[in-house]
């Protein structure tokens, strides 16, 4: 019998193929796992309106960590909790630096994702144009989103800046260096800001300490820079095919790529 209990999945580049679909093949690892006594968790940057589809497709993971850390969620109950959102002084600071470059900043809450409403057309300009299908579904739309964020008084767990430019992005990085902030690349072009002491590794410890797994009976699967704190802190960190690689360097061991049933791979192994 395999040591690992828990089996926790990045999203895009893991558990979804080039499709943005999940395979038969990695849903029945998913059923399989469950049906073994494993405990199967989302492990992601996304905010909790851009899961949605998943908790019916695949009704055996309970858990989330969503918004690269930022929250952990009861999937069934919907309730979101252990949230962690960047202090307004320093999120107020990254938006006055973007402001005056050719950004997109999606602001993300407990409830919702918010872009400005102008940003709809320009997915293809800020790289984003596959997810036009789900930013249609899940994002709120400002008018302006410097005012809306004026007039926010929810904490943000994340602002995303997708750049136009994927060169601008590493600009932007050196310019908010001094924040004491939590910065990813993920996607193409885009800078994930959290708060200190926030990242894919940290939310997945207190995911396990609240279900009382220990961190060496984890198994973390990702493709992408902002999962390489997961891949580090869980007892096996395994990277996709896919994954550049600088990340599949700090994993402990790599599967095939996202269309070739790296992720069901994955999984096998907490199988044993």
């Amino acid at each position: 019998m395999s040591r690992y209990e828990l089996i926790a999945l990045d999203i895009d580049g893991t558990l979804l193929n080039s499709r943005k679909q999940v395979s038969p093949a990695t849903a029945g690892a998913v059923r399989r796992a469950a049906k073994a006594g494993k405990t199967v968790v989302l492990c992601t940057g996304r905010a909790v309106t851009e899961l949605k589809e998943y908790f019916a497709l695949l009704p055996q993971i309970r858990y989330a960590v969503f918004s690269s850390g930022a929250g952990l969620l009861d999937i069934p109950n919907q309730k979101a909790f252990a949230l962690r959102g960047i202090p307004r002084a320093k999120a107020d600071e990254v938006l006055r630096l973007v402001k005056k470059k050719d950004v997109m900043p999606q602001i993300v809450l407990a409830d919702r994702d918010v872009i400005q409403a102008s940003h709809m057309k320009d997915l293809g300009h800020f790289h984003m144009e596959p997810y036009r299908s789900l930013y249609e579904q899940a994002m709120t739309l400002a008018p302006d989103i410097y005012a809306f964020a004026g007039a926010c008084r929810e904490d943000f767990l994340k602002i995303n800046l997708y750049h136009a430019d994927p060169a601008e992005r590493v600009r932007t990085r050196e310019q908010l260096s001094h924040l004491p902030l939590e910065m990813a690349y993920s996607e193409v072009s885009s800078l994930e800001c959290s708060a200190q002491g926030v990242d894919k590794g940290t939310g997945l410890m207190r995911l396990c300490a609240f279900l009382g797994i220990p961190r060496e009976s984890c198994i973390a699967v990702g493709d992408a820079d902002n999962d390489i704190p997961m891949l580090r802190a869980a007892g096996l960190g395994v990277a996709m095919g896919n994954a550049a690689p600088h990340v599949q360097a700090q994993a402990d061991r790599v599967v095939e790529d996202l269309d070739h049933e790296g992720c069901a791979q994955a999984i096998e192994m907490a199988l044993g």
